[in-house]
């Protein structure tokens, strides 16, 4: 089977660590693939996947609608004849229609976020809305509270949205061994710099566990429109001698293996992939119970989940500082609930989407 892979491009986020990692399951399992990048930015992650052999067409797209992306996907396809083009984020309105002017015959889309999240703008979703109801693109949903999401947003049936789970590879991660902590007590997020992940909320919950906890070290892994900001908000509230500001990191992996906790207090997720990467590792992991969280991690199993407010955050990070034995209990459990969301079995369920 020939797949198409279409994004904007690979910034670092989860819809690029997902279409990344099917991309890579799907050429172990015999499939032809190749990635369309938009834009024409050869980030770190299409480096790493082009050195990997994965083929990667740049179309080198003008910033806002360029609707000369149509025919130029449409003269690809043609071209290249896939079976099965997959989008991901805002490339949907360009690619289904190119693929309904090329005769490709089936479009799987992601939606990586609730839909009306995800559909950003009136004109968005009456054109999701119209390529789903006509079955032109099949709606895939990460968990199933965004299959209920999409249900309602785009009054579709929920036996024709399937849920996939992302996945990793988990060979890539680096086990723990120990969960006893030095002098320094390491807390690690990973994610880009925005609104949704809740980074000031982060940094505040931050400044209240120092206070009877001066020994907590703060990883920021990641970059994006808000960094300088942040960066700003933990000199003002004192922290920033704690707080480390890592920049975008093309293999997390040794990040995740040094940490001692892991926290994730997002307003809002889909199916995370930094979460299946610190349960791979088997980290301890503070998350907050929002999205797809609560469907990967259980509380007071594989994790701790509360409420995006830095009270909660701060209470529940205190309680993995001083318990090495939690750490430990949930840290293992994570371990081992991350086999379910590896990449190979999210290609196999891809691939029966894919039909």
């Amino acid at each position: 089977m020939k797949i198409m892979q279409v994004i904007p491009y690979f910034c670092f986020g989860g819809a690029e660590i997902m279409c990344e990692n099917l991309t890579y399951a799907l050429k172990n399992a015999g499939q032809d693939v190749f990635v369309v990048s938009l834009y024409a930015e050869r980030t770190p992650i299409a480096q790493r996947m082009e050195e990997a052999g994965i083929r990667i067409v740049y179309l080198d797209k003008k910033l806002g609608l360029d609707l000369s992306m149509v025919p130029k996907l449409a003269k690809l396809m043609g071209q290249e004849r896939p079976d099965v083009v997959h989008t991901h984020l805002d490339v949907i309105k360009y690619a289904v229609a190119a693929a309904r002017l090329s005769g490709v015959k089936k479009c799987v889309h992601t939606v990586h976020s609730l839909a009306d999240r995800e559909a950003e703008g009136r004109i968005q979703k009456i054109i999701n809305g119209t390529y789903f109801r006509k079955a032109w693109s099949v709606p895939v949903a990460l968990t199933p509270e965004v299959q209920a999401s999409v249900s309602d947003f785009y009054g579709l049936p929920p036996e024709r949205i399937p849920v996939i789970y992302n996945g990793i590879d988990l060979s890539r991660c680096i086990p723990k061994t120990t969960y006893e902590t030095g002098e320094t007590v390491t807390i690690l997020h990973v994610g880009r710099f925005d609104v949704p992940k809740n980074h000031a909320g982060l940094l505040e919950a931050f400044r209240l566990l120092r206070e009877t906890h001066p020994e907590c070290h703060l990883r920021l892994v990641g970059d994006g429109d808000l960094r300088l900001r942040m960066e700003a908000l933990a000199k003002e509230k004192g922290i920033s001698d704690a707080v480390e500001f890592c920049g975008m990191q093309s293999n997390v992996y040794p990040y995740l293996h040094d940490a001692d906790i892991f926290t994730l207090p997002s307003i809002y997720e889909g199916n995370p992939m930094t979460i299946i990467e610190a349960m791979g590792t088997g980290l301890p992991i503070v998350a907050s119970r929002v999205g797809g969280i609560p469907d990967m991690i259980h509380d007071g199993e594989s994790g701790i989940l509360v409420e995006p407010e830095p009270r909660a955050v701060c209470d529940a990070l205190a309680r993995m500082v001083e318990d090495g034995a939690l750490r430990r209990r949930l840290g293992e459990n994570a371990k081992a609930q991350s086999r379910q969301f590896s990449a190979e079995h999210m290609a196999e369920d891809y691939l029966t989407c894919y039909g």
